[in-house]
């Protein structure tokens, strides 16, 4: 398997349907500060900071530090659910018939199999078969 790559099993793939919605809210958290970032003039800061001289070596600001690293851990997390969630649109056409992509579309909306089923007015037994025909055409 070639780096970056997702081995998917039915399990997983269940669990990438179930976890999907939270994945994509993750996301678009972590986009946000910096596309706020990016809309404010930080240009003068930049400027003055690009005359002044570059010290040597590292810094010892632990709050700096710790900055760096839940930047770099966020970017690593939201790659792999980039990942996850490129995996799981791309199986979705995959899904054929009206029944299954309307509770296709419910999973990973984050509904639970019990209120999609109220809502389409069929019993979870029902909702829980045409989810396994759904792992099913998505593993093809």
């Amino acid at each position: 398997m070639l780096k970056g790559q997702i081995k998917v099993t039915k399990e997983n793939l269940l669990q990438l349907i179930e976890n999907y919605r939270w994945m994509v809210e993750t996301i678009e958290e972590a986009r946000q500060p910096a596309a706020k970032a990016y809309n404010n003039s930080y240009i003068g800061a930049k400027t003055i900071e690009a005359t002044l001289p570059k010290a040597s070596g590292g810094t010892s600001d632990p709050v700096y530090t710790e900055v760096q690293r839940r930047v770099y851990s966020l970017n690593y997390r939201i790659k792999e659910y980039e990942q996850k969630i490129a995996e799981i649109q791309k199986r979705i056409p995959l899904v054929h018939r009206d029944r299954e992509v309307e509770v296709l579309h419910r999973l990973l909306d984050g509904d639970s199999m019990r209120a999609i089923g109220k809502r389409m007015k069929l019993s979870s037994t029902t909702i829980f078969r045409i989810r396994n025909n759904i792992l099913e055409q998505m593993m093809e």
